[in-house]
């Protein structure tokens, strides 16, 4: 039997007063995806391993049968992976956002106020020395890639999204411990159209080795995804990766894309493994009817497809990796939905 799983990021979260006290998820009108839960089964569980934080990076490697042991402490180096960047051993690797910072509070996690022009036009004038390298990925998010020292692995993991609303000199505190990284924090802050803004590196991390989705389940794996985080972990665990034109990790990315390049790999593949994003990214951003909307439009555009045209053999598994709430924007250590077709 063939098997389509699909990773809503972040979809599940508790009942929302502004939506009659439901869920985003029981709140949407989804025509698709009641009747699969009419068809089949829905139930609720938990993914992030008991000394884990509930994050992609650890839910999604639970999910897809990692044992904790082998769960790194960090992402960047899966994006880092996906995004081509080279990393040696001696090296270590972090995520860097661009953070609007306003009254010394982190305003935003994801440069809001600039598009995304703006933003690589920034990162391309990043301050560097012979001791750091810079890489750009998309939008507000970039990589910085290190020698490894005696201080490094004493950075706290503080991320941004996390954090809204904090005092800025906090966040930085132990970063300004660390040489290397408090010059680059320092010399790396601009002003644009009236907001202050920051490239802020987080979230320390080394090259890892984790075994191949074929060794662990003796069955073909490809995966449909844009995100930096499923792109990594597909090339760390030799899953067949989609090449995808108009996709992207956001609401705006191409669903029926999605869809069709789902089905198209069923023919070939014993398990597919379709991630979106944009559930995530709209609940980060507390936009609780966004989210609704979202949920909607994957009903329709996503879902529709893949139900009315697979083989009525396939298992089609639908999960949330973890709870990420449209109220406070951050991820949530309660229970999120598995939904099954029969």
């Amino acid at each position: 039997m063939k098997t389509i799983l699909i990773i809503l990021d972040g979809v599940s979260e508790e009942k929302n007063i502004l939506l009659n006290n439901m869920t985003p998820l029981e709140y949407a009108n989804t025509k698709v995806l009641n009747k699969i839960i009419s068809e089949g089964s829905k139930s609720k569980t938990t993914f992030y391993p008991p000394n884990k934080e509930p994050d992609s990076l650890n839910c999604i490697l639970s999910i897809l049968g990692l044992e904790e042991s082998l769960i790194p402490r960090n992402r960047a180096y899966l994006e880092s992976l996906a995004a081509g960047v080279k990393v040696e051993e001696d090296e270590a690797v972090l995520r860097c956002n661009i953070v609007r910072i306003k009254d010394n509070v982190l305003e935003s996690f994801n440069g809001s106020g600039l598009t995304s022009e703006e933003m690589k036009n920034f990162a391309l004038n990043v301050k560097t020395n012979d001791n750091i390298k810079f890489y750009h990925i998309n939008d507000y998010r970039n990589l910085i890639v290190v020698k490894k020292t005696k201080d490094l692995p004493l950075l706290k993991d503080i991320p941004p999204h996390e954090n809204i609303g904090q005092n800025i000199e906090g966040i930085l505190e132990n970063i300004k411990d660390i040489n290397i990284l408090n010059e680059f924090t320092e010399k790396n802050q601009f002003e644009f159209k009236g907001n202050n803004y920051m490239f802020y590196p987080w979230g320390i991390s080394e090259a890892v080795k984790l075994p191949s989705f074929s060794v662990l389940h003796n069955k073909t794996c490809s995966c449909v995804g844009s995100a930096e985080i499923i792109k990594g972990i597909a090339k760390a665990m030799e899953i067949d990766l989609v090449e995808l034109k108009n996709s992207t990790g956001d609401t705006d990315t191409d669903l029926f894309e999605k869809a069709h390049a789902v089905l198209r790999e069923t023919k070939t593949h014993d398990v597919v493994i379709a991630h979106i994003n944009g559930t995530d990214e709209v609940s980060h951003r507390k936009d609780t009817f966004g989210k609704v909307k979202f949920i909607e439009k994957i009903d329709k555009e996503f879902l529709n497809e893949i139900y009315n045209n697979n083989d009525k053999n396939t298992k089609i598994i639908i999960v949330s990796d973890h709870q990420t709430s449209s109220i406070t924007g951050k991820h949530e250590k309660g229970f999120v939905d598995v939904i099954m077709n029969k």
